[in-house]
């Protein structure tokens, strides 16, 4: 064989399975084709239930010598054979060897389990309208059912020594994604327009100055998102935590009054639920939701998510992967539900109905599952994966929050009074 300069080279020496010039594979003159047959394709049904990769699985099967060759001895037939397996047996091991995610298998559920109790602090053990944990698992904040407007903070480790009164005649409250502060509308005795407020964890609000219906934290928490609405349209402005500067994002042709605003995880679109005809100031805020819109970031369009009808809205929530929207539905003729619609296609993903009371729900940090308290009795929807398994209790247990472990904070009241409960999931 001649290189590129005339010069002559000696063939290397090899065996015939590397040899170029020799056949694909070896042939035998005296192998019984049947019994050969019989072997390869015992060879590749075995190599066929092998999670191989494509590539690896084309490497092993492309050296099984083809079903019709000539004849061979039969020791020698039987030996190829049995390499042939010690090779597919040894590529298994290494393959099985290397670590693989696994998912879970069908049918197995996680069964969540008592971790520990917390003592509740005396203003949340009389009851409480809402609970929010902050998106670090921290800090909650909670609103007593007797006191409309007064809303606390606390520290999970110890509530009770950690429990300080945070603010007064507040519509809302939104947690900062870092846990070190909520922002909120609150509106003082003799206000005519509802103020932008900001409540550093542990300690009194502090108004921020301009005028707001509605308030959230931007996604990635470097600045406020909240709504005016004075005269005319809507209009959505961004400023710090300090209150200036200020900028207008977007103008929304809008003119019912804006009660709440809420980012998905991801940016990408603002949830607003406006009351129904009238002015927009205190008055709206305090009354009940009747639509839901959606404003997309980018382009700034909104669209009727939900559109008024018999009933109103409640509380609101997006799932972790942004493609649920979760609301509270109260109905006078049909009851109360809980709906979550997928954004990307305005149709309604989950309606389940409240036989008693809803006090509270929670996504999973994957989006899987829904858990939920329907007059204190918890329950889980879970859309695919795993399947929860909750405790079995005769108490209360009422405002379930995801942690981002997985844990459950909930609210747990028994003959002896109100406490925590942090439950950890297990593998059954």
């Amino acid at each position: 064989m001649s290189d590129t300069n005339g010069g002559v080279h000696e063939p290397a020496r090899q065996s015939p399975r590397h040899d170029p010039q020799a056949p694909a594979h070896p042939s035998y003159p005296d192998v019984d084709p049947r019994l050969e047959a019989a072997l390869i394709s015992a060879l590749e049904r075995q190599a066929a239930q092998v999670p191989f990769p494509p590539a690896l699985r084309e490497h092993i099967v492309g050296h099984l010598p083809p079903r019709h060759v000539r004849r061979a001895p039969r020791r020698l037939a039987l030996g190829l054979a049995a390499a042939l397996v010690i090779a597919l047996s040894l590529s298994l091991t290494l393959l099985l060897w290397r670590p693989q995610p696994a998912p879970f298998p069908t049918g197995q559920a996680l069964a969540y389990q008592v971790e520990r109790t917390i003592p509740a602090p005396p203003s949340l053990s009389k009851g409480v309208s809402v609970i929010a944990l902050d998106p670090t698992g921290h800090h909650l904040v909670y609103e007593p059912v007797n006191q409309p407007g007064v809303m606390y903070t606390a520290d999970l480790s110890d509530p009770t020594a950690t429990n300080v009164l945070a603010m007064r005649e507040a519509h809302s409250a939104s947690w900062a994604p870092d846990g070190s502060a909520l922002v909120t509308v609150v509106t003082p005795p003799g206000a005519a327009q509802p103020l932008l407020a900001l409540v550093p964890y542990g300690k009194y609000m502090s108004p921020l100055g301009p005028h707001a219906l509605a308030a959230d934290w931007s996604p990635a928490g470097q600045s406020i998102t909240y709504v005016t609405q004075e005269k005319g349209p809507a209009a959505l402005w961004a400023t710090t935590r300090d209150g200036h500067p200020t900028h207008l994002l977007a103008k929304m042709s809008l003119s019912l009054p804006v009660q709440r605003l809420l980012w998905s995880p991801d940016g990408k679109h603002l949830a607003l639920v406006v009351a129904g005809n009238g002015p927009a100031g205190p008055t709206a805020l305090s009354q009940p939701g009747r639509a839901i819109y959606l404003m997309d970031r980018q382009s700034g369009r909104l669209q009727e998510l939900v559109a008024p009808g018999d009933f109103t809205i409640g509380t609101l929530a997006w799932s972790p992967d942004s493609r649920l929207l979760t609301y509270e539905r109260l109905s006078a003729e049909a009851g109360t539900s809980l709906q979550a619609i997928n954004v990307a296609t305005a149709q309604t993903r989950l309606a389940i109905p409240i036989h008693h009371a809803l006090a509270g729900w929670s996504w999973s940090p994957d989006s899987h599952t829904l858990i939920y308290s329907d007059g204190g009795a918890l329950r889980a929807r879970t859309l695919s994966g795993p399947r929860i398994v909750l405790p079995a209790t005769r108490a209360q247990q009422t405002f379930p929050n995801f942690l981002r472990d997985g844990r459950i904070l909930l609210l747990q009241s028994t003959p002896t009074g109100e406490e925590l409960v942090l439950l950890h999931p297990k593998t059954e």
